[in-house]
């Protein structure tokens, strides 16, 4: 668990600094939001260790991140004009995400 924490920390540090940058922000962040479905997949398969509320916020945050994944592919034209969609609503994902993480590590302690 810590590992998945660390790294998805720093990943997460890295993307909002280059977000000084528009551009290469939204470069990290297509590779921080690769990162955290790996480690969401790697979770799943440690489901049944984690306690009710984690699971409830695991099954959100990949609910809610398939939902944001099927919209953006299916509508681009909606998206490609919304830079609030396309930075935003990704960027809260993460955040959330690296707060399950975050607790997950702390339940682990």
């Amino acid at each position: 668990m810590k590992f998945i924490y660390y790294i998805n920390k720093i990943a997460f540090i890295i993307t909002i600094g280059l977000y000084i940058t528009v551009y290469l922000g939204m470069l990290m962040q297509v590779l921080l939001g690769g990162v955290q479905v790996i480690f969401f997949f790697i979770l799943l398969f440690n489901y049944d260790k984690f306690t009710k509320i984690m699971q409830r916020h695991l099954l959100t945050y990949g609910t809610l991140s398939a939902v944001f994944l099927i919209c953006f592919f299916s509508s681009t034209e909606f998206f490609g004009q919304n830079w609030i969609f396309l930075i935003f609503i990704p960027m809260s994902l993460a955040t959330y995400f690296t707060y399950i993480v975050y607790q997950l590590k702390q339940q682990s302690l």
